[in-house]
């Protein structure tokens, strides 16, 4: 079972007030929540609305991302990691609504693996939508990740009302998607006695098209393939199996879409562990004729090679093309899922064969992707706009365009060439 697990122990949590920039979020570049270059700490993070005015942020990070450091041999080992957050109102990106900063000290005789949990408070008001952004600095290596959490606090039908856990170890259930049929305990306090409906869907959604076509999309049909009815206890829990295939979208109020939604995947999501999930994402590089064989090999695996060899000419210029290829679809599935995989989707596509964007500039419901100077005319720009979907908040829609076209070949052109792609004015 593939379940993050609350493992180890913080040795002591202490809350310190740190003075914020303020600058926004309006002029801050956040190419670097997807290009992770130079970061070695990369948590994870939930918000949870347990009440009307209550808020948490939990967030988890793995002891290896961290460096242990002591002063002398006599003394023990000790990590030191910093979480600051700063909230802003997304109708006023300039506005600071709430900060914080929690310090984490973890010391040990010798250096294990585990993982490390924690959390913090927020206030935030109902009613409202915020984005939170969030740095988690080493301090012993002075290295620090910033990650942009969209907060969604409108109503109680949104899904941050609801928290997930494993029923085995009550570990929190940190993504939207599960790999294998898992049993959980869903936490809504908001909504405790409340009865809440189940809806699973079997669906298939096609890969995203090449920046410039223009595909003819069906709209979706929300009647579900199966519907269930749960009890919410007075304790503002109830249990539930989640599927490893398909989703479920639990919603409390029938005439609204908007719930929690829970995805399955295939087995090793969001890593690329075996040959047959290395296949669907060549579809980007590959001609038709490629992609059919590859799909009707008897030998998945000796196809693959085949593939990626005549392309580089060698097996060591092979390896490295690999490498670095399935790097950017596993970046994309962590940084993109929604409700199709993340290699799947318009960002997906987009970072996979052009590489990561020199800058990100968020804007109300978009996002800018600028490859080269933001002042250059001559620079890459792409514009992905937010997709009002019950489903998901992470789903966002590229802004199509033909004069994309001789740019997408190239980089194609130079994939298939065995070399990886940076698109870089």
């Amino acid at each position: 079972m593939r379940l993050i697990g609350i493992i180890g122990s913080i040795v002591s949590l202490i809350w310190v007030i740190q003075s914020c920039s303020n600058q926004g979020v309006q002029g801050s570049n956040f190419s670097q929540v997807y290009g992770k270059k130079n970061v070695t700490i990369t948590p994870d993070y939930l918000v949870y609305h347990h009440a009307r005015d209550k808020s948490t942020l939990h967030f988890q990070f793995n002891s290896t991302q961290v460096l242990y450091a002591r002063k002398d041999k006599s003394q023990p080992y000790q990590s030191k990691v910093k979480i600051h957050y700063e909230a802003y109102a997304v109708d006023n990106k300039k506005e600071l609504v709430d900060s914080s900063s929690l310090m984490i000290y973890d010391t040990v005789e010798k250096k294990v693996t585990k993982l490390i949990n924690g959390k913090i408070d927020l206030s935030l008001e109902l009613g409202k939508k915020y984005y939170l952004r969030v740095f988690a600095t080493d301090l012993n290596r002075n290295n620090t990740f910033e990650k942009l959490l969209m907060v969604d606090k409108v109503n109680e039908s949104s899904a941050q009302f609801y928290l997930i856990r494993n029923k085995q170890d009550s570990a929190i259930f940190y993504n939207n998607y599960t790999i294998d049929r898992t049993p959980v305990i869903v936490q809504s306090e908001v909504n405790k006695g409340k009865k809440i409906f189940a809806y699973q869907y079997f669906r298939s959604f096609p890969i995203a098209a090449p920046p410039f076509a223009h595909p003819n999309h069906n709209s979706f049909n929300y009647q579900p393939d199966e519907k269930h009815e749960v009890a919410i206890n007075e304790a503002g829990k109830f249990e539930y199996l989640l599927l490893d295939t398909g989703f479920v979208h639990f919603v409390i109020d029938t005439t609204q879409r908007k719930g929690l939604t829970v995805f399955g995947f295939e087995n090793n999501y969001p890593k690329i562990k075996n040959v047959f999930g290395m296949v669907p994402p060549l579809r980007f590089i590959s001609s038709n004729s490629e992609f059919d064989e590859l799909n009707n090999s008897e030998n998945t695996k000796k196809s693959v090679d085949l593939f990626w060899l005549s392309k580089a000419g060698d097996e060591d210029r092979g390896r490295e093309v690999i490498k670095r290829y399935y790097n950017r679809v596993q970046d994309a599935n962590d940084n993109f899922t929604s409700y199709v995989e993340g290699w799947k989707t318009d960002r997906g596509m987009v970072s996979i064969v052009y590489g990561t964007p020199k800058s990100v500039r968020v804007q109300r419901d978009e996002e800018i992707w600028y490859y080269g100077e933001e002042t250059n005319s001559f620079s890459l720009q792409f514009t992905f706009v937010k997709v009002d979907n019950p489903f998901t908040q992470n789903d966002y829609k590229l802004i199509r365009a033909t004069s994309y076209k001789s740019s997408w070949y190239r980089a194609v052109d130079i994939w298939r060439s065995g070399r990886a792609y940076w698109a870089q004015y």
